[in-house]
């Protein structure tokens, strides 16, 4: 494993040095790192995950050109190491590679690029803390437009499993977009938007395996509103905003009961934040979205266990302190979740430190 990523960036240089003097302006170097502390503690809770600590640090070195301000191909290696792992080298590593282009208004990403390239979905509804580290890319694309800083759409397709004797086929077409409605005057700002996820879960190739195509499709319509309050000239404004959301989801295992079944649930999301210190609230009321989670669990659901509450209620009160320092290159979040499922409460302490640093080169011709 060591020697492939070695050989890996050896070649992702020689090839870019060439393709940079042919064709390309600028020569891109950078780096991503990021550490994940997440501690959990729900014994006392039924309809929850299971209690335990992940600790990881990710390094991800890449290399790229650029042309014509507004394309650029990147290659990268993502080098990850999970604290007390007993691997000689490091316990994993995966290949990033992909095109962006990169206009005003129209942003595309093509082949396997951060996950944070894409703006929606950012809910644990969808993915959990935990799986956005462990599974910090998408392989597909991404294609979004946006209309000022607030308003967007975005499609994207994520291929996660290529059918083999081991592997189940599985994908996921997403789209998300926000339309700011209201903000003048001073008076705060109100937008809409939607989050939508259509999962297929397939087969493998092995015969001895009883598997079949599980469909999980959700929509989360919503509904926001923020605002900040000034508390005066030398002091940083009080952030307040809330999300009231509608989550519609339907599922079917065609190997299985070969019916589709919809439940449904509201959420509604409180926060504020002053000077970076954050208070979160984060209620929702409705049915057990994870159907068949005894039968699949993490393989085909990507966001919190919580949602599969029997219970029709799960809350969540967060503390915690989140800011961007460096102009935005250091990025660190820390913080408590206090959680209830309706059975009882459970605790989750987080510490996250991320580091994003890419320079473009101008090439002398």
């Amino acid at each position: 494993m060591r020697k492939l990523a070695i050989y890996t960036m050896l070649v992702l240089a020689m090839l870019l040095g060439v393709a940079s003097r042919a064709v390309a302006q600028k020569f891109i170097v950078g780096a991503d790192f990021a550490t994940l502390f997440d501690n959990t503690e729900y014994a006392a809770m039924l309809y929850s995950p299971r209690s335990e600590t992940l600790f990881s640090s990710r390094l991800t070195p890449k290399l790229g050109f650029g042309w014509n301000e507004r394309h650029s191909v990147i290659l990268g290696v993502d080098l990850v190491q999970d604290f007390g792992h007993d691997s000689r080298f490091v316990s994993d590593v995966n290949v990033q590679m992909y095109y962006n282009f990169d206009a005003p208004r129209v942003k595309v990403f093509a082949g396997i690029f951060p996950r944070e390239a894409m703006r929606g979905l950012r809910s644990s509804i969808f993915f959990d803390r935990g799986y956005r580290y462990y599974n910090n890319r998408i392989q597909g694309v991404v294609a979004r437009y946006e209309d000022g800083v607030d308003s967007y759409v975005e499609f994207a397709m994520d291929y996660t499993g290529m059918r083999s004797e081991e592997t189940r086929e599985a994908f996921a077409i997403m789209s998300s977009a926000r339309k700011s409605i209201y903000g003048r005057n001073g008076a705060g700002d109100m937008h809409l938007g939607y989050d939508f996820l259509m999962g297929h879960y397939a087969k493998d190739y092995n015969p001895a395996t009883e598997d079949g195509v599980v469909d999980n499709i959700m929509l989360t319509p919503l509904i926001g509103y923020s605002h900040a309050f000034a508390t005066g000239e030398s002091r940083p404004s009080v952030n307040l905003c809330a999300e009231a959301k509608y989550i519609l989801s339907l599922q079917r295992d065609r190997a299985k009961e070969n019916v589709w079944c919809a439940p449904q649930g509201a959420e509604i999301m409180v926060e504020a934040e002053w000077y970076g210190a954050v208070v979160r609230n984060r209620l929702y009321v409705g049915g057990n979205l994870l159907s068949y989670f005894g039968r699949y669990g993490a393989d085909l659901y990507h966001g919190s266990p919580f949602y599969g509450t029997e219970k029709g209620v799960f809350n969540a009160v967060e503390l915690g302190y989140k800011r961007l320092f460096c102009e935005g290159i250091l990025a660190v979040e820390a913080g408590v979740s206090i959680d209830y499922d309706g059975t009882g409460w459970g605790t989750r302490q987080f510490i996250s430190l991320g580091v994003n640093f890419n320079h473009g080169f101008d090439i002398k011709k």
